[in-house]
């Protein structure tokens, strides 16, 4: 039996049909495509995929794929195979379809991208380029000439574009969503600080009065609010600011926070929790306090504005260097597919104009790039309808450096 070199109307190396030795024409060869840094091969097919071998395979598949060239088998090259990419609609992607059609002649070349699993546990992208071999009596397609390219650096380069763009348009999208509803946001209160002042002039009883302006004051308090989460986020994006370390009392400033939150709480039917270690007991730490009496309300606002009953709970404790703050609720919960999301710029849970929750949606974006100017780490646990725990670190540091 005599095997025919591949051929095909667009590529034909020169020389005779047969296959060549080492040290001739297709010596030649394989060393003009190492050169190009591909890795070229003869592959003789067996009964069944996998049970082939390669008459000659380049030395550059020990940098490709880790293996020697007298160790490589069809076997172990299929069994690496992650992922099939066909690089026409002609190709299927299951590889015995491809190679049946392959050796029928249906398909005149192969084209593919491979995602592979090397014995190291590296992944690595690689696309195979074949064409067939014919044996030269019978005209039978009996294997394949091919190429191996590396293309690790190129698809990692388009999949890193392709998550680029869309993490883009996400963004797009949350910022649209975010203007639509801060602009909900701020006419809101300010519709009612407008019209109440109004009512104001107009009203000559002294407990209407004192309720219209009870009301201007809510409205202005989350009108300001709302203004000083946006101006806050811009300084974040911008990198101005600052940390402002100093020594906090850490129970003072909880019981603050407690005292500021109670009745508010309390109004609403939720028992409000405060657990706090004896006095003296560690309470003592060098940080940003403001930073971190933000950190503590944004977080216990957001436990507020989504829990109906049952109750809140904040707290902390000592764990190793680090002063680690917790805040749960038994509220609505956290749905799997908003997990990934509660901390990104413009994200609410809700973005529709008839949405539940009032609010900005900033805090938690906020509350995050503050922990993580004080040096710690934020993290949650949800279940659906069960409620939430956030819980924070801050490095426990006893004396200012």
């Amino acid at each position: 039996m005599r095997v025919n070199k591949p051929h095909s109307d667009n590529c034909s190396p020169a020389g005779s049909n047969e296959i060549e030795k080492p040290g001739s024409t297709t010596d030649f060869f394989y060393q003009a495509i190492e050169n190009a840094d591909g890795v070229p091969f003869q592959l003789i097919f067996g009964p069944r995929i996998g049970e082939g071998y390669y008459l000659n395979i380049g030395s550059g598949i020990t940098d490709l794929l880790g293996i020697a060239p007298e160790d490589f088998t069809e076997n172990q090259f299929h069994s690496m195979i992650e992922e099939c990419v066909p690089l026409t609609d002609a190709i299927p992607s299951d590889p015995p379809e491809a190679r049946q059609k392959f050796i029928s002649g249906e398909l005149k070349s192969y084209r593919a991208e491979l995602l592979l699993k090397l014995p190291s546990g590296e992944k690595k992208w690689i696309r195979d380029a074949s064409l067939p071999l014919t044996d030269d009596e019978t005209g039978r397609v009996i294997g394949a000439f091919g190429i191996f390219y590396d293309i690790s650096d190129s698809k990692n380069s388009a999949i890193n574009v392709r998550m680029a763009r869309e993490k883009a348009f996400e963004y797009d999208r949350l910022k649209s969503a975010f203007l639509r509803n801060i602009s909900h946001e701020i006419r809101t209160p300010l519709n009612a600080i407008v019209g109440f002042s109004t009512l104001l002039g107009e009203c000559g009883n002294v407990q209407q009065q004192k309720e219209y302006r009870e009301i201007i004051t809510q409205n202005t308090d989350h009108l300001l609010g709302i203004i000083s989460d946006i101006i806050e986020l811009s300084k974040l994006e911008t990198d101005i600011v600052k940390i402002n370390k100093y020594n906090v009392n850490i129970n003072q400033l909880l019981q603050s926070v407690y005292a500021e939150y109670n009745e508010r709480i309390r109004d609403k039917g939720i028992l409000f929790r405060l657990a706090l270690p004896p006095e003296g007991e560690g309470s003592l730490l060098v940080t940003d306090g403001y930073k971190l009496k933000r950190i503590i309300i944004n977080l216990v606002e957001n436990a507020l504005k989504f829990t109906e009953s049952g109750s809140i709970g904040l707290g902390y404790e000592h764990k190793e260097d680090n002063v680690e703050f917790y805040i749960n609720d038994t509220g609505i919960g956290i749905s799997e597919e908003q997990k990934d999301s509660i901390f990104t710029r413009f994200y609410q849970a809700e973005s529709s104009s008839s949405r539940s929750f009032e609010g900005s949606g900033l805090g938690l974006t906020i509350s995050k790039a503050y922990i993580q100017l004080l040096g710690g780490n934020i993290w949650f646990t949800s279940h659906r309808g069960k409620g939430s725990e956030f819980r924070f670190t801050v490095p426990d540091v006893k004396e200012e450096k």
